[in-house]
C-alpha cells in the first residue's frame, strides 16, 4: 500500500484503475486500523477508520467517543467458557444498553477489577447482546491470569477504528487526540442493527485513511489574533480540530510550533503523539 496515495473507493479490477477515490472502501481493510508507517525523515502515520462525518485536511482527530455503558461488566465462568489462562474467550453479562455485534471488535477487553485485574486483551469479535443478556467475547490474545466471578470486564474501542472524529473544542473532549489528517477523508456509512438484539441488519461502508501521529506535520492553529512564535507548545484549541498554545489543564501538550503562525491558518508543527 503506497503511503501517500489514497486507495480506490472500490476494489481495483484486474485492469488498471485510473480514478482515485477519497478513502479506502474495501472491507478487507477492517483489521488494519492502528498499523503504523514510518518515513525516513522521522514522520509516523497510522491507518484509521473514519466515522460518519467527512474529515478535512490539517485537523486534529480524536479516538471514538467513550461508551461508559460497557465498562465494569460482570462475567460468569461456565464449563464451555472457563476464562482460564491460555484460552481465548470470556462470557460477559451485558448491562442495560443493547450491545451491537462486533461493536468493540479490534478494541480491547480490560479486566478492571477482581481476579486478573490489569489484563488488556485484544478483541477479535463478540456476539450481540440484548439488555441483561450474556455474550461471548473472542480474543486475539490468550488470557494470562484465570478469571472468576469477581472479575469485572470493560470493553473499549481501538482509538483508530469505529468512529474516529474531528476533535471537539478543548472544553468538551469525548476522546483522546490521536493525530492530524493528511488529506480529506470521506465519511463512512454506518451499519444498522436490531434495536433489541444488537444483530446486524444492514452493512455499512467504512472509509479509511492515514493520519499523522509524530514528526513535522501541517496543523490548523488558533492564535486569538496574535502571532504564535516558533517553539511554542501546542494543545487542543476551543476551535474544533485546531491547535492553540498549550496549557496544563485545558490544552495538554500534543505538539510544538515550528514556524510563526497567524490565526486560523495552517502551518508546520511537530507532533508528539
Amino acid at each position: 500500500m503506497a503511503l501517500f496515495q489514497q486507495a480506490y473507493s472500490a476494489n481495483p479490477a484486474s485492469t488498471p484503475v485510473t480514478t482515485a477515490g477519497t478513502g479506502f472502501a474495501d472491507a478487507n481493510f477492517a483489521t488494519y486500523p492502528g498499523q503504523k508507517f514510518d518515513t525516513s525523515d522521522g514522520r509516523e502515520f497510522v491507518l484509521i477508520q473514519n466515522g460518519g462525518v467527512a474529515l478535512a485536511a490539517a485537523k486534529v482527530i480524536q479516538s471514538p467517543a467513550e461508551v461508559t455503558a460497557f465498562q465494569k461488566l460482570a462475567m460468569t465462568v461456565p464449563t464451555a467458557t472457563p476464562a482460564t489462562a491460555g484460552t481465548f474467550a470470556v462470557l460477559v453479562t451485558n448491562g442495560a444498553t443493547v450491545l451491537n455485534v462486533n461493536q468493540f471488535a479490534q478494541g480491547y477487553l480490560i479486566v478492571a477489577a477482581g481476579t486478573g485485574i490489569g489484563q488488556m486483551l485484544k478483541i477479535a469479535s463478540h456476539q450481540p447482546a440484548a439488555n441483561g443478556a450474556t455474550f461471548i467475547v473472542t480474543l486475539e490474545d490468550a488470557i494470562v491470569t484465570t478469571l472468576d466471578a469477581t472479575s469485572k470486564i470493560t470493553l473499549m474501542t481501538s482509538p483508530y477504528i469505529g468512529n474516529v472524529i474531528q476533535v471537539a473544542s478543548g472544553s468538551t473532549q469525548t476522546g483522546s487526540p490521536v493525530g492530524i489528517t493528511l488529506y480529506g477523508i470521506a465519511a463512512s456509512t454506518a451499519p444498522s442493527y436490531n434495536a433489541t438484539t444488537g444483530a446486524l441488519t444492514t452493512a455499512g461502508v467504512a472509509q479509511y485513511g492515514l493520519i499523522q501521529t509524530h514528526g513535522p506535520a501541517v496543523g490548523t492553529l488558533t492564535t486569538g489574533g496574535a502571532s504564535l512564535t516558533t517553539g511554542s507548545g501546542l494543545g487542543i484549541s476551543t476551535t474544533a480540530g485546531s491547535l492553540i498554545v498549550q496549557t496544563l489543564t485545558t490544552a495538554p501538550l500534543i505538539a510544538y510550533n515550528m514556524q510563526t503562525q497567524t490565526d486560523a491558518q495552517s502551518g508546520l508543527v511537530y507532533l508528539i503523539l
